[in-house]
């Protein structure tokens, strides 16, 4: 699995929206998130038909559009055209034809690599306190020895839930690890393993002890 995590170079033009179809949440709201975080500018964050239907036809959005799926690719071109739509689409899709500037990335964990990537431009095109801390964590030299010893704190036998700082990976690994990942707002899930992060470890944590205390 490691040795799939391949990030490339992009470049990315001025865009004022990030926009997700399905599966793509991941390295939205990884775009998303490090440009508030690096550059202090507000973006904004749609899903792909709440850009269609409700923000598209009102304004002039300058989008990243970040879409793998054929029927969604399609809707975007039936727009695209009569309204004269400008952005750049990034999708795993090499059968995607469209009006709008295109990236295709290619191969296994391309939706991950994608967010590596994303990371990698982040960091080289604005500077901020976090720069050289995400730049440091792009290095993914020891990652193997890393998840080995998180592996160590897994029991692979029980569901996982994901925090809500985690959440936009939840389709990616439901596609990956079928259903035994939940999201934090669930409340199907018995005794599970959590994983958050440094960020909401807090709401983690509480959730890990509100798992233990129902199965008492």
């Amino acid at each position: 699995m490691i040795s799939k995590i391949k990030p490339v170079n992009l470049n990315l033009p001025n865009f004022s929206a990030v926009v997700y179809g399905y599966g793509m949440e991941l390295p939205a709201y990884t775009l998303a998130r490090g440009m508030i975080a690096l550059s202090g500018k507000p973006v904004n964050l749609l899903g792909l038909y709440d850009f269609l239907l409700l923000d598209l036809p009102y304004s002039e959005e300058s989008p990243i559009l970040l879409v793998n799926g054929e029927m969604e690719l399609k809707e975007i071109e039936n727009v695209v055209r009569p309204l004269g739509v400008k952005g750049l689409l990034i999708t795993c899709n090499d059968k995607s034809e469209s009006q709008l500037k295109t990236v295709f990335l290619k191969g296994d964990m391309c939706e991950v690599n994608l967010s590596f990537s994303l990371v990698s431009w982040l960091t080289k095109n604005f500077s901020s306190p976090r720069t050289k801390r995400l730049t440091e964590e792009l290095d993914l030299t020891d990652l193997g020895s890393w998840l080995g010893e998180i592996m160590k704190e897994i029991e692979p036998s029980l569901d996982f839930v994901l925090s809500p700082v985690l959440l936009p990976a939840l389709n990616l690994m439901r596609e990956n690890q079928g259903n035994k990942i939940k999201g934090f707002y669930e409340k199907d899930f018995s005794d599970s393993n959590v994983i958050y992060t440094g960020v909401d470890s807090m709401m983690g944590r509480r959730t890990a002890h509100q798992i233990r205390q129902w199965e008492r």
